[in-house]
């Protein structure tokens, strides 16, 4: 649990503090740098626990099953339950990590098409790479990563 002073900052000082958070962060051009912002910024345990908190969300537009994403980011399943809820009043994440999850779902069509095509035991086809690329949309499938 993270600790906060009990000494309130002005609602002024607080949105000129955040406008310079937002200018900062804003401003970053490359994933390189937004990495060293944030390792700058936050602890270890900090950025493990904003994305763990991404994923869920994540996972969940996706329709994951909730045992599936306790067991794949070792959660609780309270505190997937606890963003599921969150999501419905969301304003912010959700409707980011819904395009994401748009877009994905064209790549993922795609893939099966081209899974169908270039299937396993199909003459001229590389068995290795298309039981590997059949393997692989199924556990995209499966596991939502």
């Amino acid at each position: 649990m993270v600790r906060i002073s009990y000494l309130q900052i002005k609602s002024e000082d607080y949105e000129k503090i955040f406008s310079i958070f937002y200018k900062v962060l804003g401003e970053t051009d490359n994933k390189e740098e937004f990495n060293k912002i944030l390792f700058d910024l936050l602890t270890p345990a900090e950025r493990i626990m904003i994305i763990k908190r991404i994923a869920i969300i994540y996972l969940l537009l996706k329709e994951i099953d909730y045992r599936m994403i306790c067991k794949a980011l070792k959660v609780s399943n309270t505190t997937v339950n606890k963003y599921k809820l969150m999501m419905e009043r969301s304003e912010g994440i959700v409707p980011v990590l819904k395009n994401m999850v748009k877009q994905e779902k064209v790549w993922l069509f795609f893939e099966e098409i081209f899974t169908h095509i270039f299937y396993p035991g199909r003459p001229g086809i590389n068995w290795t790479a298309a039981w590997e690329m059949k393997l692989a949309l199924e556990r995209k499938k499966e596991r939502g990563l």
